[in-house]
């Protein structure tokens, strides 16, 4: 007979304009506006945008920046769950004007689109494209006064042949030529190469840009720019959809205007560098830290990966650090870390949060989606010192768990159902009763949670349900997962883009 402990972690409140707080990032948002620090008169007041693309999409783009800068009255029915949007304004709470200019626009040619389309080899074409805007970027942010973000329309034509359709499927997986296969071989055979002992042949081969994918190769490489600027990706058929909304096929919608008015102003407000929200009682002697891995596209070896931090603060600020390269293990097919590993990148990951938060840290809690090995332990350990710790393992994969409740909804988000000591099951999907609704349409799947550490399991439930409330890519209620771990994949693939010696930005906002 199993013992289950039930209990309900209260949902957590966020901070907006005024130190008002809400716990819905749209309600908090329309009567209170951002937030900003109480030593700070008001928020962000006006953004500039600059805008790539080609004739049709910058005329979209000006368009959807007409569309948000006036009230959208939402048209769903459940008005808690979709609530209208009061427009991005200095007429309304959130008092932030959008600004465009000519000097900040740069037009792709249809005849460079062309010689792009007719490139063969999909990666090199994807490569090309991406080249193409960097530089058209590179113009506008060259200019003396560069606007806070740009953003990249992108033509139907680079949307299909560039992005995700037929045309483009082996873009997501390297091809690789005889001589790269040879050398895979090689390193499976743990074979010695000549760049080991400082012998560096030098290939007088042209080398050809190749990308693997749009969105992460182009968001990887305007890191690397002089003056990187955070940029918004907007495909024509996106802004087609929006802008033809009540004139399309009902079967054919996909977000409502609305609704996309709330997420897209909300990015870019904070790729502006503003801060749309907070959480209200995120402890602020804590350094949060979620641990992952990715496979580098240009590596020819499947079986090394990269490891990465994802930092956060108090406040919600979000910092990115890469790591070393980690092996799978050979029987869980999981990436973890040396002992050595475990403790230079949880060392840099708390240094890194020193500078940001200035101040030292007196508890540090690291995220994990996969059980902590005893060397990465020992590791991070060594790391964190005499601090506080906390050693969360947060994982989708709850072995087929699932609850009921009596009632027509789901059981509540913030369900805690306790295992045993160190083994517990939140629900982060649920029924939500500020919102009067289970936002999902199938009955929700929890998290399973393996907690080892010094803090009660229901402060670390309740910490990471507050950080399932800080995604700036969305204004949803909230996410399944918490921000520590919740972009560890979009992160890892814009990384997995970039050369290890390429520049870096650790700002959450470059990569979002």
């Amino acid at each position: 007979m199993i013992n289950l402990k039930v209990r309900y972690v209260p949902e957590e409140n966020l901070v907006f304009g005024g130190q008002q707080e809400e716990k819905d990032p749209r309600i908090g948002l329309k009567y209170f506006g951002p937030y900003y620090y109480s030593s700070e008169n008001s928020a962000l007041e006006k953004i500039g945008l600059g805008i790539v693309g080609d004739k049709s999409t910058i005329e979209k783009i000006k368009d959807i920046i007409k569309l948000i800068s006036k009230p959208i009255e939402s048209q769903m029915s459940n008005k808690w769950l979709y609530p209208s949007f009061p427009s991005m304004s200095k007429n309304t709470k959130f008092n932030c004007s959008l600004e465009t200019s000519e000097n900040w626009q740069e037009t792709i040619k249809q005849v460079e689109i062309k010689k792009i389309m007719e490139i063969t080899n999909v990666n090199e074409r994807i490569g090309a494209t991406v080249n193409l805007y960097i530089n058209k970027i590179e113009n506008i942010i060259d200019e003396d006064n560069p606007p806070h973000v740009i953003v990249c329309g992108i033509p139907l034509e680079i949307e299909e042949y560039c992005g995700i359709s037929e045309k483009t499927r082996g873009a997501k997986v390297p091809k690789l030529t005889k001589l790269e296969k040879q050398i895979r071989r090689l390193e499976r055979e743990n074979q010695k190469f000549l760049d080991e002992w400082g012998i560096i042949i030098i290939d007088e081969e042209e080398k050809k840009e190749r990308g693997f994918d749009l969105r992460n190769a182009l968001k990887g490489k305007v890191m690397g720019l002089r003056f990187p600027v955070p940029i918004q990706l907007l495909r024509e058929s996106t802004a087609d959809a929006i802008l033809n909304y009540y004139s399309i096929d009902v079967k054919k919608r996909r977000q409502d205007p609305a609704s996309f008015a709330w997420n897209f102003s909300t990015a870019i407000y904070y790729k502006a560098n503003g801060k749309p929200w907070r959480l209200a009682k995120l402890r602020q002697d804590t350094c949060y830290v979620g641990i992952s891995f990715y496979i580098d596209k240009l590596s020819y070896n499947e079986d090394v990966g990269t490891s990465m931090a994802q930092v956060f603060t108090h406040y919600g600020e979000g910092l990115v650090l890469r790591g070393t390269e980690v092996y799978i293990d050979e029987k869980t097919r999981e990436f973890h870390l040396s002992e050595t590993q475990a403790e230079e990148l949880l060392t840099s990951a708390i240094e890194m949060y020193k500078k940001k938060a200035d101040r030292n840290p007196v508890r540090v809690v690291v995220h994990k989606s996969t059980l902590f090995t005893e060397p990465e332990k020992s590791g991070f350990e060594t790391a964190i010192g005499d601090l506080r710790q906390d050693f969360v393992t947060i994982s989708k994969r709850n072995y087929g768990i699932r609850f009921m409740r009596v009632g027509s909804y789901p059981v509540l988000r913030g369900t805690l159902i306790s295992l045993t000591e160190k083994e517990h099951i939140l629900f982060t999907f649920g029924y939500i009763p500020r919102i009067r609704t289970y936002p999902g349409h199938r009955i929700p799947s929890p998290l399973f949670i393996t907690h080892e550490g010094d803090t009660e399991i229901v402060e670390i439930c309740r910490e990471i349900l507050g950080l399932t409330k800080l995604n700036w890519n969305t204004t949803a209620f909230s996410t399944e997962l918490p921000i520590t771990l919740k972009f560890s994949k979009e992160v890892g693939k814009i990384l997995s883009e970039l050369d290890k010696e390429a520049p870096l930005q650790n700002h959450y906002r470059f990569y979002m």
